[in-house]
């Protein structure tokens, strides 16, 4: 056991996580059944933990943290102390973990032994469970942040594990409500408005606040649309889209109506195109050929004047007759 163990922290010191990784799985197969170091597969998790947030992989080194007895404290402090088991485990499992799992692994279960050995931690943890996002906060980013970007394990995860559990608490925060100021949540999270509104578009374009969250830009408001919110605003298009089909028939009707009763009085309406060649003679009754008191003048004087038409002696009858002008109505 102790050969399968050195070779595992050998391949951690030399940053080897491929290498610690199969040695962890030789050795869980090699030794079986009872052995005198009862800590040794609690060892191997914490190991096996390390390699994991080496790679990335938050939520399964947040598992093998947590699961490492509290009885193992500095039996392997070469590669992590038992203060490194307790910081990663708790903030790995803040980061990663839902509420549910993080009380009974972490808060509520056999890890919290180890919070006590750091206060700042537990502080920010009970922050959390108690819906106290900003206070949360704040004590990662001002108290904490300071000692993680110094961890030689830890350091170069700091922000993305940080702004993970930023994330997460905007969830939380945003879950109970469907109408949220950006403003105020700005004011609780401790940033500007312009880089909460980033974050916010950031978690509805990830789908984690949910497909129906849009954020309305005029007022500066989170927003999401519950199933009958959707629902009603369906219908209410659907009865617009109605109405306008409605209104664009009866105005088909109603023309149609109108161009066959013309059609049927033999009154008809002259085009623009038709109006081009020729100056309109709107209201002018046409005169018969055959009508002898109907003389028609090519001069196109003739009809200017508004008034009666007098004839002289040698041309009217007897008695000096008036003849009207047949375009004065």
């Amino acid at each position: 056991t102790q050969v399968c163990l050195l070779l595992v922290e050998l391949s951690a010191d030399l940053r080897e996580w491929g290498s610690v990784r199969e040695s962890i799985t030789r050795a869980e197969h090699t030794v079986m059944g009872d052995i005198d170091d009862h800590l040794f597969r609690h060892k191997l998790r914490a190991l096996q933990g390390l390699a994991s947030l080496a790679e990335g992989r938050y939520y399964d080194a947040a598992k093998s943290f947590t699961s490492v007895s509290s009885d193992l404290t500095n039996e392997i402090n070469s590669v992590i102390s038992a203060e490194d088991i307790a910081i990663y485990g708790s903030l790995l499992g803040l980061a990663t973990f839902d509420r549910e799992m993080l009380h009974s692994l972490v808060i509520d279960g056999t890890f919290k032994v180890r919070l006590e050995l750091v206060p700042d931690m537990r502080e920010a943890l009970r922050h959390y469970s108690r819906a106290e996002y900003g206070q949360c906060l704040s004590i990662l980013q001002h108290t904490l942040k300071r000692d993680l970007l110094i961890d030689i394990h830890l350091h170069s995860h700091v922000p993305a594990l940080l702004d993970m559990v930023r994330d997460k608490c905007i969830e939380q925060y945003f879950q109970p409500y469907s109408s949220a100021s950006l403003e105020k949540m700005g004011n609780v999270f401790g940033c500007t408005l312009k880089e909460m509104e980033m974050v916010v578009v950031k978690l509805i374009s990830n789908g984690s606040l949910g497909e129906e969250a849009r954020v309305n830009i005029a007022d500066f408001t989170l927003r999401v649309e519950s199933g009958d919110s959707l629902d009603r605003k369906t219908r209410r298009r659907a009865r617009v889209a109605a109405a306008k089909m409605g209104a664009h028939f009866t105005r088909s009707a109603e023309g149609m109506i109108m161009r066959a009763a013309c059609i049927e009085s033999g009154v008809t309406i002259q085009g623009e195109k038709q109006r081009r060649g020729g100056r309109a003679r709107v209201g002018r009754p046409q005169m018969q050929e055959d009508d002898p008191e109907m003389v028609v003048d090519d001069d196109p004087e003739v009809g200017k004047s508004a008034g009666p038409i007098e004839m002289d002696g040698s041309d009217s009858d007897e008695d000096g007759m008036e003849i009207e002008n047949p375009n004065e109505f």
